[in-house]
């Protein structure tokens, strides 16, 4: 069994929290910042090929972040395994619940929900 820290563990937590907001945050800027730019980019001379490359440089900057939220689910999960073999349990530090099982590794959208 770990011993795990609980101040320190609802520390990192606290913090898993916080890149979440953070990246749908900058997810949300990226959006706001396509419409911002096909709006300033209307009737100001662009043409098609730079505005295209311009979206697409955009859009790639939005596809890394979604690329990194998963990869923050994915520590979570394995943040909330550690949590399993400890003594402290999963939902007092506020970690997502219904993650995925083993046996059940389909390409299945997966909800979590964050617990106080």
């Amino acid at each position: 069994m770990l011993n795990l820290d609980p101040v320190k563990t609802q520390a990192v937590a606290a913090q898993t929290r916080q890149a979440f907001a953070a990246l749908d945050t900058a997810l949300v800027d990226a959006a706001q910042l396509t419409t911002a730019f096909v709006a300033a980019s209307q009737g100001s001379g662009l043409t098609a090929s730079e505005s295209q490359r311009i979206l697409k440089q955009i859009h790639d900057s939005a596809t890394k972040i979604i690329e990194g939220r998963g990869d923050m689910i994915r520590a979570t999960a394995l943040l909330t395994r550690c949590l399993e073999h400890s003594a402290i349990p999963v939902t007092s530090v506020g970690c997502p619940i219904g993650l995925e099982q083993e046996e059940d590794k389909r390409e299945t959208a997966h909800h979590l929900t964050l617990v106080a």
